[in-house]
This record gives C-alpha cells, sequence and structure tokens, in this order.
C-alpha cells in the first residue's frame, strides 16, 4: 500500500512538473560535449579527450537535421606496438565534421535519441601518416530538460568507415576509428 502511495506521488509530480519537450518543429539547439574516447591508428588504441560542438535544427518534434565538429586528443608512445615499426610518439588529435540525423522520443523531461551522420574524419599529430578519410558515426543519448531550454544528458559515439562495418556487421567492424562516451549540454533557441 505505502509503495503504490509513493508510486502515485512521484508519478503526480511528474506529471505536474511544467512541460519540456526536445527541439521542435523550426528550433535550433546548440549542444557542448566531452568525455573519454579512445582512437585505433597506426595499430595503436589508446584513450584520450573527445570534445564536440553539434547544431540541430527541428524538422518536427521527432526528427532534426545535425552538424557536428568534433575532435579529440590521445597521448601516445613508441612502446605501445611491441616488435612492430618505429612509431612516433607525443600526441594523437583528431578532427571530425559530420552531418546527419536525429531522432528523439519525448518521455515528459527525459529525451532518449539516436543518430545518424556522413562525413570526414582528420588523423593528425602523432600518427605515421597524416590524413583525412570518409567516416560515419551512430550514436545514442540521453537529455534531462533543466528548463524548457535547457538540457543536460549523457551520449555515446562510434565513429568508423562505412566499408569496414559492411565488411564485419556482427561486430560492428573490426577497427573503428573511436568510440567515445560524453557529458552533454545543450540550449535550444
Amino acid at each position: 500500500m505505502k509503495t503504490t502511495a509513493i508510486l502515485a506521488v512521484v508519478l503526480g509530480g511528474l506529471l505536474a512538473a511544467p512541460s519540456a519537450r526536445a527541439a521542435g518543429e523550426g528550433e535550433w539547439q546548440l549542444a557542448l560535449r566531452a568525455g573519454p574516447g579512445n582512437v585505433s591508428v597506426d595499430g595503436r588504441k589508446t584513450w584520450g579527450l573527445a570534445t564536440a560542438l553539434e547544431v540541430d535544427y527541428g524538422l518536427n518534434d521527432a526528427w532534426a537535421v545535425r552538424a557536428t565538429l568534433a575532435g579529440s586528443f590521445h597521448a601516445v608512445d613508441p612502446k605501445m606496438v611491441q616488435n612492430g615499426p618505429e612509431l612516433p610518439w607525443g600526441t594523437v588529435r583528431t578532427f571530425a565534421a559530420l552531418a546527419g540525423l536525429v531522432y528523439t522520443i519525448d518521455v515528459l523531461r527525459l529525451i532518449p535519441y539516436g543518430f545518424v551522420e556522413l562525413g570526414a574524419i582528420r588523423f593528425d599529430g602523432a600518427v605515421r601518416n597524416p590524413e583525412t578519410v570518409f567516416a560515419a558515426e551512430l550514436g545514442i543519448g540521453a537529455d534531462y530538460f533543466l528548463t524548457r531550454r535547457w538540457t543536460t544528458g549523457v551520449s555515446f559515439q562510434y565513429l568508423f568507415a562505412p566499408e569496414d562495418l559492411l565488411s564485419d556487421p556482427l561486430n560492428l567492424g573490426s577497427s573503428p576509428f573511436s568510440f567515445s562516451a560524453a557529458i552533454r549540454v545543450s540550449r535550444i533557441f
């Protein structure tokens, strides 16, 4: 009986809370995200800091278009590959520019979403050959509305070469460029 009463009070409080929703039709959303991310380049996999700036434009209450500028920084040393070729040491830097679609589901103040983007990623710094390659990104996340205009949440991003994913779809590819988890803060305009 007490559990039912507590559940009813909590549910009533959530329903009585001010209405919040994801960026709707014609609205802009600007988000910053940062967190740990790994990179796979020259046979080395290392963790570092991954950051991004995201801009969404709501097509309707469920769909939005997104543009992302992302970067990451990863410390590496020559000992990371044993019995292999001599590799540069220092910091591997990645820079990516992507665009795609976001699908959101409104659940009171919590907004889960998924997205897919296409673009390019540049590997620079302590790499054998700096290069820019075609890339795709899949991600999921959830934002919680602090107010009608401010959200915070978490997101998970998987950046890969599309042909790699197609060659080994059951394992999500054999050699992704990077995976990152991030804390996200956004503002809706």
